[in-house]
């Protein structure tokens, strides 16, 4: 893909690649040979992307302190709101196989602002919001094992993966 200002969060699915282009604020996918689709447009630095089982995109709106959910028209809805649990910045996304997403913000304003520790939280698929982890180091990219069993976390101010 040529053009991106600022690619974030590649998914794959469906035989696409998926990903935030947060300097634009569009969600781009593409098959191989094709042109590049604009999925979604969200003005929010950072975005960040993952599905839900039934194939529903969800997108983190920093800037809304929400996820936002693309119905099957195409439409974006609010799935859940993170503005009760931090102002500070939200940044990546990982749904497991239940539907459940996990969501991170870094804690503090950056670049600029003072380090404080972030949290993760979990978006059920009813949209509730509940924190299950504090005091991570910049918390960023996130995977849950095949399981489901566990959610790994990178933080990228301790180099460290935290389970």
């Amino acid at each position: 893909m040529e053009g991106i200002v600022f690619g974030e969060s590649p998914r794959w699915r469906d035989g696409r690649l998926w990903v935030s282009d947060w300097g634009a604020g569009r969600v781009l996918s593409v098959a191989s040979g094709s042109a590049p689709m604009v999925e979604a447009e969200v003005s929010s630095f950072p975005m960040c992307i993952d599905f839900l089982p039934d194939g529903r995109l969800l997108v983190v709106s920093s800037a809304d302190r929400q996820v936002l959910r693309r119905e099957h028209d195409g439409s974006l809805v609010r799935h859940a709101d993170l503005a009760a649990v931090s102002t500070k910045p939200w940044n990546d996304i990982v749904v497991d196989g239940r539907g459940n997403a996990y969501v991170n913000s870094i804690g503090f304003d950056f670049p600029g602002g003072e380090f404080a520790p972030g949290i993760v939280v979990l978006v059920t698929p009813d949209g509730t919001v509940t924190r299950v982890a504090d005091g991570l180091a910049f918390p960023n990219g996130m995977v849950v094992t095949p399981d489901g069993s566990t959610l790994i976390v990178a933080e990228s101010y301790a180099e460290q993966l935290t389970a």
